[in-house]
């Protein structure tokens, strides 16, 4: 069971955090990283996991929905998906989990449908990397050089960046 955590928690591991995306752009540097397909993009995720030592979080929504839309979520899961979701922790209405590479994949499965956005957070090499519509990612650094390693990385794995 991958146990959720607070906003605090999540800062206290060394992750950055905005309260919306407007503030994220308003306070880090960004690129939009955009994929033409849902492997390019999960390629990427993949990379950036590796690189950053195992060491990453998100957000998912699911413990603050109502039930109404919880159940309208659990109808469009399949079989894997449900299991992922049965290993978080959803109880309480922190939202805020450490994501291995099962819950990654699972979040940004459901991130890229439309089903549910979530952001991603790094903590080894920064970075906070916004779930939005059309297969767009905003990317957001404290620093320039960082930053370039996520657009140079999205690069190698097929993907395009826009400033």
């Amino acid at each position: 069971m991958v146990r959720s955590m607070s906003k605090g928690e999540l800062i206290r591991h060394g992750c950055l955090w905005a309260g919306n995306v407007q503030e994220a752009f308003e306070t880090y540097e960004s690129v939009i990283i955009s994929a033409d397909s849902r492997e390019k993009m999960t390629a990427y995720f993949g990379r950036i996991l590796e690189a950053n030592e195992d060491i990453a979080y998100a957000d998912f929504y699911y413990p603050v929905l109502k039930e109404a839309q919880k159940q309208k979520f659990l109808s469009g899961l399949d079989s894997r998906q449900m299991a992922v979701l049965r290993k978080m922790e959803t109880v309480s209405r922190q939202v805020y989990y450490r994501a291995d590479w099962e819950i990654m994949e699972f979040l940004l499965e459901i991130t890229v449908a439309g089903w549910l956005f979530s952001t991603f957070y790094f903590a080894h090499k920064k970075a906070m990397i916004w779930g939005n519509y059309n297969m767009e990612f905003p990317v957001f650094c404290e620093e320039k050089a960082t930053l370039a390693c996520y657009a140079e990385l999205a690069k190698e794995c097929g993907l395009e960046c826009h400033e």
